[in-house]
């Protein structure tokens, strides 16, 4: 079942609504508060955010929660962007790149190359052994060195007129 966008995996969850976005957005400050600290900054009860977290985990709008680690404090003071085409199947470069433990993400995009990968690395010397190792996959590739981050990990805005408008699509949808 679609509900605007969002794939719901529960027969019980139909859509956003404002007060579910207060809790997305108080969870995306801060994941570790608990359900009664939530609860008084959207005013609703610990039980009642408590079961509203529940809904939005199975219905699969909140994938998981981690903890975000210091790339730089722990050895690694370099990521870098690589742009890829691959040599042969998508499926073999993907296998390849998920052999590096530097590589934090791989996506597939459109336009002149297939997938931009993400890693980080201890030095210059470091990542040319990771371009080495996704080499024989690949037919070109194009390393973007980061300078400086701007933004990192910016939540994804909600707010009240989102809901209004996943309520308004799932009634559309309903009819």
């Amino acid at each position: 079942m679609k509900t605007g966008g969002i794939t719901a995996k529960s027969p019980s969850f139909h859509a956003l609504d404002s007060l579910d976005c207060s809790i997305l957005r108080a969870l995306q400050k801060g994941a570790r508060d608990s359900f009664a600290e939530i609860g008084k900054a959207v005013g609703l009860s610990a039980t009642s955010v408590a079961e509203r977290i529940r809904r939005l985990e199975g219905a699969g709008v909140i994938e998981g929660y981690q903890v975000r680690l210091c790339a730089e404090k722990l050895g690694f003071p370099v990521t870098a962007f690589i742009l890829a085409r691959p040599n042969g199947p998508d499926a073999r470069f993907i296998r390849v790149a998920g052999g590096r433990p530097e590589i934090l993400a791989c996506y597939r995009v459109t336009g002149e190359f297939s997938f931009i990968v993400q890693a980080v690395v201890k030095d210059v010397a470091h990542l040319e052994e990771v371009l080495n190792h996704l080499e024989p996959a690949s037919i070109h590739i194009v390393t973007l060195v980061v300078l400086s981050t701007s933004i990192e990990a910016a939540p994804i805005g909600l707010n009240d007129s989102h809901a209004k408008g996943q309520n308004t699509k799932l009634k559309k949808e309903q009819r």
